[in-house]
C-alpha cells in the first residue's frame, strides 16, 4: 500500500537540502518585517481584534471574557490564539512590537510547511517555487502583522494537510497520533478543519490505506487535546459548548431574510457594522433581552433554523452563492482596505489560481505521491469552504486556505520554468 521507492535520480531531485528551509524562513521573515514597517508607516499597526482584548482580560484577572451585545461572553472564540497573545504579553510586558515579531515568525513557518508538502507531493523545484509564492503573497504577508487568528489558521490547516500526507506515506501509530494532535490544535483555532479531518480519516481507513486502529489513535489524540476546553466550557457555562458560544449567531448571519453572504452591513462604507444592526427592532430587542450568552445564541440559532426549514431552496441557492463568493470576489469584500491593496491582492490571487489550474492539469496521476497530494489538497479546500459557506464567508476564510492552493501553483510555476529552462534549480 506504500508508494514505490524513488529511483536514484528522482530521489536526488526530491532531496531537501537543510539550507532550503532556513533560506525560505529567513526571506519570509524579512518580507514580513517589511510589511510590519509599512503597516506602521500608513497607520495600520497595531490593529486589534477581540483576541487582544481577551488577552488583556486574562492578564488583569478578569478571565477569558469578551463583552459582545451587552453580555460578558466566556467562550466567544476558540482559545489557542488568545492564549498565545497572552503568553507573549506576559513575557514581554504587553509589547505589541514583540507580539508582531513573534507572529511574523509564525507566519514564516507557513512557507516551510508548504515547501515540505510540495516536496513530498512533487519535487524540490516545485517545493521552492511554492515556498517563494507563499513568501511574496501580499495577503499572507499583510495578515502576519494583524493581531488576528487568520495566521494561525493558515499554519494549522496547512500542517494538518502535511500530516495527512505523512500518515499515508508511513501508516503507523506515530504519524496517526501526530495527525490527531495537529488536528486537535487546529480545532482550537479553526473548527471547520474537522470537516476535512473526519472525512480523511474515514477515507484512509475504508480504503485500507491505514489500519482502522490507527484512525482511532488519531481520533483519540485529537479528542484529548480538545476535551479540556469543552469541559471548561461546561463548567463555566453549565452547557455543552464545543469551541465557541456564538455558533448560532454565525449561522444566522448567513441564513436569514436580510443575509448577504457576509457578516457586515453592505450599506456601511467602513465595513464595521454587523448585519444584526439591520435586523428588525423586535428581533434585536428579543436578542438583547436574553440573560446570558447561551440563551442569546439560542435565539439566533432557532431563527436561522426556522428560516432554513421554511426556505430550503433559497438556503441551497444562497449556500451555492456563498461558495462562489468564497472562491471569487464578493461585492462586500475589501471595504476596510485601500483600493490599491485590494487590486494588488486580487491580481495576485487570480495569478495563483491560473497557475494552480496549470499545476492540476500536469499532475501525473500514475504517481501515487502526486495523486494522494491532489486528493488531500482538493478535499481540504472543498470541505472547509463548504463548511464555511453554510454560515457566512469573508475574505479571511479563503486566505486561510490559499497556502494549500499554492502547492498546485508551485507545480504550475515549476512546469512552466522547466519547459523554458530545463536546468533551473538544479542545485
Amino acid at each position: 500500500m506504500n508508494p514505490a521507492p524513488l529511483g536514484g535520480a528522482q530521489r536526488a531531485s526530491n532531496a531537501a537540502p537543510p539550507a532550503d528551509r532556513l533560506k525560505l524562513f529567513a526571506i519570509a521573515f524579512v518580507v514580513r518585517l517589511a510589511a510590519l514597517m509599512l503597516a506602521a508607516r500608513i497607520g495600520r499597526f497595531p490593529e486589534f481584534w477581540e483576541y487582544e482584548v481577551i488577552a488583556h482580560n486574562l492578564l488583569t484577572g478578569r478571565g477569558f471574557v469578551y463583552t459582545h451585545m451587552g453580555l460578558e461572553r466566556h467562550a466567544y472564540v476558540e482559545p489557542l490564539y488568545p492564549l498565545f497573545v497572552t503568553a507573549v504579553y506576559l513575557v514581554t510586558g504587553a509589547s505589541v512590537w514583540a507580539l508582531a515579531l513573534v507572529q511574523c515568525a509564525v507566519s514564516s513557518l507557513v512557507a516551510i510547511v508548504i515547501y515540505e508538502f510540495a516536496r513530498l507531493m512533487f519535487d524540490r523545484r516545485t517545493a521552492i517555487a511554492a515556498g517563494l509564492i507563499v513568501i511574496i503573497h501580499p495577503g499572507l504577508a499583510a495578515n502576519a502583522v494583524r493581531f488576528h487568528v487568520v495566521t494561525f489558521d493558515m499554519l494549522g490547516i496547512a500542517t494538518v494537510a502535511l500530516c495527512a500526507m505523512l500518515w499515508m506515506r508511513e501508516p503507523r501509530p506515530g504519524p496517526a497520533a501526530l495527525f490527531g494532535a495537529v488536528t486537535g490544535a487546529c480545532v482550537l483555532t479553526r473548527p471547520t478543519i474537522l470537516a476535512f479531518s473526519s472525512l480523511f480519516g474515514v477515507w484512509v481507513a475504508v480504503r485500507r490505506r491505514v489500519a482502522p486502529v490507527h484512525a482511532l489513535i488519531a481520533l483519540g489524540t485529537a479528542t484529548a487535546i480538545v476535551a479540556p476546553w469543552v469541559v471548561r466550557n461546561y463548567v463555566v457555562l453549565d452547557a455543552f459548548v464545543f469551541t465557541r458560544s456564538h455558533v448560532g449567531f454565525g449561522f444566522w448571519l448567513g441564513n436569514h431574510p436580510g443575509a448577504t453572504g457576509g457578516e457586515g452591513d453592505p450599506d456601511d462604507p467602513t465595513g464595521s457594522r454587523s448585519l444584526f444592526d439591520r435586523a428588525p427592532s423586535s428581533f434585536r430587542e428579543v436578542v438583547l433581552a436574553q440573560p446570558d450568552e447561551i440563551a442569546q445564541d439560542r435565539v439566533f440559532r432557532d431563527a436561522a433554523r426556522r428560516y432554513v426549514v421554511d426556505h430550503p431552496v433559497e438556503f441551497v441557492m444562497r449556500t451555492a452563492k456563498k461558495l462562489v463568493y468564497f472562491w471569487g470576489f464578493s461585492p462586500y469584500a475589501g471595504k476596510r482596505y485601500r483600493t490599491a491593496d485590494v487590486v494588488i491582492y486580487r491580481a495576485f490571487y487570480i495569478a495563483i489560481v491560473m497557475l494552480a489550474l496549470i499545476g492540476l492539469i500536469v499532475v501525473d496521476w500514475r504517481d501515487r505521491r502526486q495523486a494522494d497530494g491532489v486528493r488531500v489538497v482538493l478535499l481540504t479546500l472543498a470541505t472547509i469552504s463548504l463548511s464555511q459557506a453554510l454560515f457566512y464567508v469573508q475574505g479571511r476564510h479563503r486566505l486561510a486556505l490559499e497556502p494549500l492552493l499554492i502547492v498546485l501553483s508551485g507545480r504550475g510555476v515549476s512546469w512552466c520554468l522547466t519547459r523554458r529552462w530545463p536546468g533551473w534549480c538544479a542545485h
